[in-house]
């Protein structure tokens, strides 16, 4: 028996298992009502103020074995120590029961049926994949910050 196809089929599904970890399968931004935007709409919407609050919400879900979180992690490694300010709770999904109740909990309260990760919540606004991310949480977390009235 040759050894050869069955090399084959294992690096075939290595192959398979490196494209899914390192590209991101889902993207979307959507708001509370869970409202899909796309670029412009989002332009459109940080036109008005973000509504006021006492306690900042902006909490990123992750698991650290997802390609997309890890392109998000090297994203956060810079943008928080050039931002060291920056609000953001990280919750690891991998940590307990208790996280994923949290992120299933936050997927009703925006409508969502299905969510995914990389996933952050900016108070009304949730940036869902890498790229999403890393393009405009800058832009959404400056515009939510503008009304914080807190300390």
């Amino acid at each position: 028996m040759s050894l050869k196809p069955i090399f084959r089929m294992i690096v075939a599904l290595l192959f398979v298992g490196l494209a899914i970890s390192f590209f991101p399968v889902s993207a979307a931004i959507f708001i509370e009502d869970g409202t899909e935007l796309d670029e412009s709409a989002l332009i459109a919407y940080l036109k008005e103020p973000a509504p006021e609050f006492e306690t900042p919400l902006v909490i990123y879900f992750y698991d650290p074995n997802c390609g997309g979180c890890m392109q998000v992690r090297d994203f956060w490694d810079t943008y928080l120590k050039e931002n060291p300010d920056i609000i953001l709770e990280q919750v690891n999904l991998e940590e307990g029961p208790e996280q994923m109740d949290r992120f299933k909990e936050f997927a009703e309260t925006y409508h969502r049926e299905k969510a995914f990760i990389p996933l952050v919540y900016i108070g009304p606004v949730s940036l869902e994949g890498a790229e999403d991310i890393k393009q405009y949480f800058d832009m959404v977390y400056t515009w939510y910050m503008a009304s914080y009235k807190g300390e």
